[in-house]
């Protein structure tokens, strides 16, 4: 999650916003005498005099740390500010106090204040914090829940700010935007919404400090979608940024707040040189980051060993991988957020495959399902399907109420109009006879019980209608909840397979994956180990959070025993060892895998249960005879069998899940393997990716608006023959 603004912002350049008010902090040592001498001089103090006094008194206190000091004082500032009709100084401590709230997290107090705060600003015109006090409540529904609500804030702060023509204005709004669409898990809508605001405000000069944390959330998004690429380029614009951000201000070096600024940017550095694999960059970036955080206690520290786990992995040093995450993981007690102890353990699960202890990686997988019980698959999807039945049932009970209503309204009016002839009747009579007054006061008598009657029922009516209105939305909120962590389930799926591919000359590899559901069970992977290529592609029985945790473990695995350069076979057997170990849900994984020798052709090849791949010629396209296995993790102590085609040099080799071959259309008719093979056969071969992306589109025509009824993996290589071999 962006980290918020006020984190980031210099307290000298604050001071500047509410001149007069926030002034320079004196040390703590002159606190004491200065602040006792000023309220000794308040009571004899009058006019701009005492409002001084007053600002400095606050400046002292504010050094102190005392939240309620802080409050009483800008309280007795604001309310005499009133009293002498100053409105620039009441307007201003109206901004330093929601400022002090936000800080502290009173968010009931900021909710409860802002929009007043605001609506004088606008009436006096004292815009100088009109827009950042907008922001704070922007981010404050944001941070609380209230997502949506803060979207809807932030779209009117940017139209009220691009009416006005204040770029800071627009600048900011895009900023808050931007935390908005991250905690909706929506990064597309995010990055576009970050660089806006950081392409604005970088224009405005002296420049705003509200600019590192807009760098360090735009950082944070890049690195979720894997666009290292944009992110390397990001830091240069950082760099510049900070430095001319200190030549504006004239900050000293080593002042507090600029070093973290800098932490945050050299290890968005890291992350881009980790991403592109330029460890040595990564190292040194990591360097400067250390040197400008001062304490264990900073967020920046935290970030420093997460990082630094990430690059001893990558530079293939496990153990000294752990050592950080060691002592990141005896932090975790004292942080509250669930998604960064998530990363922080889904790291070590991962350190702990590479080090061969899978016992201790399923521990902390099983953990992470635990932590993250939220999308499970069975409560989620119970929840759903009871979120939506009470939606139907409660739209229905809303329709059902008001044709009640309407009715007994109808009924009601006929009822009075009856009554009113049947008065006039009796009027008439009761002229000529005594027994026609009778009936007059009888009956009107039992009209007026009929009203009553009627009237109690339409209040019952309403009332009913305000519940079935209140369970619509608290249902309707529930359901968004569970939705948005589905989609955080996905993203932390996809995250776990490769989306980049070797750029070869003697090598042609593309895979792609599609879920059927939030999260499915499918997996692929590969590895260039000198002129080896080791790949695999499989099928986890089932759907879902299970199924993909039990992924996951089976990827990282295959991951971890082709870097000990084992056959397939022997990668097969070892996996299904130590995932038939304590499977008491009796999950099982088909899988094919297979290593080609890049220089010879040959390819080893072992087939665990799973649908026979075809291999592509010039003139004859067929699926591959293999020797029958048992899926992977079924049954432990199972010696797995390979095999080998000597050379598929210029033969591309297409595997794929029984989502291609075995996907539907409304009919419930298949694709089917006649189809694949006639599709392969008369389209000429031009790259893997141009294979893959054709049989997707395929299968997408075939379904014709149908949902698919299982996840769609496919995986092509080709190896070619170099200008050497020729």
């Amino acid at each position: 999650m962006p980290h918020r603004l006020i984190n980031h912002l210099p307290r000298m350049i604050v001071n500047r916003l509410i001149a007069g008010l926030l002034l320079m902090i004196m040390t703590v040592a002159l606190y004491g005498s200065e602040a006792e001498e000023i309220r000794r001089q308040l009571p004899s103090l009058k006019g701009k005099d005492r409002l001084d006094a007053l600002g400095r008194l606050y400046d002292y206190i504010q050094a102190d740390g005392d939240f309620e000091a802080q409050l009483s004082c800008l309280n007795e500032y604001l309310a005499e500010a009133h009293r002498q009709g100053n409105s620039t100084c009441e307007a201003e401590a109206r901004g330093a106090r929601i400022i002090l709230f936000y800080n502290n997290l009173q968010n009931d107090s900021v909710l409860r204040h802002a929009h007043g705060d605001l609506d004088y600003m606008l009436q006096t015109k004292e815009m100088a914090n009109y827009y950042r006090v907008w922001s704070y409540l922007v981010n404050t529904y944001v941070y609380d829940g209230s997502v949506t609500i803060g979207l809807q804030e932030a779209e009117k702060m940017y139209a009220d700010a691009k009416e006005r023509g204040d770029d800071a204005g627009q600048g900011l709004a895009y900023s808050v935007m931007g935390n908005a669409y991250f905690c909706m898990n929506d990064m597309e809508h995010a990055s576009e919404a970050y660089q806006k605001g950081i392409d604005m405000l970088i224009q405005i000069h002296p420049l705003s400090t509200d600019l590192s944390s807009l760098f360090s959330s735009q950082c944070d998004v890049l690195e979720t979608v894997h666009d290292y690429r944009q992110l390397e380029r990001l830091t240069v614009q950082w760099k510049n940024y900070l430095t001319q951000l200190i030549a504006d201000w004239k900050i000293p070096a080593d002042y507090t707040g600029i070093n973290e600024s800098w932490a945050y940017y050299y290890i968005g550095c890291a992350q881009a040189a980790i991403g592109l694999g330029k460890l040595d960059e990564a190292e040194a970036m990591l360097a400067e980051a250390r040197k400008k955080t001062t304490t264990e206690e900073e967020d920046t520290y935290r970030s420093w060993l997460f990082y630094h786990a990430k690059l001893s992995q990558a530079a293939g040093h496990p153990k000294e991988a752990l050592t950080y995450n060691n002592r990141l993981t005896a932090l975790l007690p004292s942080v509250d957020d669930m998604a960064e102890q998530l990363r922080v353990k889904q790291q070590r699960a991962e350190i702990m495959m590479r080090l061969g202890k899978t016992g201790e990686a399923a521990r902390l997988y099983r953990e992470m399902y635990e932590l993250n019980d939220s999308v499970n698959r069975h409560d989620s999807k119970r929840k759903l399907a009871e979120m939506n039945t009470i939606f139907k049932v409660d739209e229905l009970k809303m329709k059902q109420a008001e044709e009640q209503a309407r009715m007994k309204m109808e009924q009601a009016r006929l009822r009075m109009e009856q009554a009113e002839q049947q008065i006039r009747s009796i009027v008439i009579i009761a002229s000529i006879i005594v027994l026609a007054l009778v009936a007059f006061i009888y009956f009107r008598h039992k009209a007026a019980k009929r009203l009553e009657k009627a009237h109690a029922q339409l209040e019952d009516t309403h009332s009913q209608l305000l519940t079935a209105y209140d369970q619509l939305e608290a249902t309707t909120t529930a359901k968004e909840r569970i939705e948005s962590d589905l989609r955080i389930a996905r993203n932390i799926q996809m995250g776990m397979v490769p989306h980049t591919f070797p750029d070869r000359e003697d090598v042609d590899l593309y895979a792609s994956m599609t879920p059927a559901k939030e999260v499915g069970g499918d997996l692929y992977d590969y590895l260039i180990m000198g002129d080896k290529l080791f790949f695999c592609l499989g099928d986890v029985s089932g759907k879902g959070v299970p199924a993909s945790l039990f992924m996951a473990m089976a990827r990282n695995m295959f991951h971890v025993l082709a870097q000990q350069d084992l056959q397939p076979a022997e990668i097969a057997t070892r996996l299904n060892n130590t995932l038939s170990e304590d499977n008491e849900s009796s999950m099982f994984v088909t899988m094919f895998i297979g290593v080609a020798d890049l220089t010879t052709g040959r390819l080893g090849f072992c087939n665990a249960g799973h649908n026979p791949p075809v291999l592509i010629g010039s003139g004859t396209t067929e699926f591959v005879e293999m020797i029958p296995n048992a899926p992977i993790g079924l049954w432990p102590g199972l010696e797995y069998e390979g095999e080998e085609i000597a050379d598929i040099t210029g033969r591309p080799l297409f595997v794929y899940t029984d989502g291609l071959n075995e996907a539907e259309n409304r009919q419930q008719e298949q694709f089917t393997d006649e189809r694949l093979l006639q599709i392969l056969e008369t389209t000429p071969f031009e790259s893997a990716r141009q294979t893959v992306e054709l049989l997707k589109a395929e299968v997408e025509k075939h379904r014709d608006g149908a949902e698919p009824n299982d996840d769609l993996t496919m995986l092509c290589v080709e190896v070619k023959r170099t200008i050497t071999e020729n």
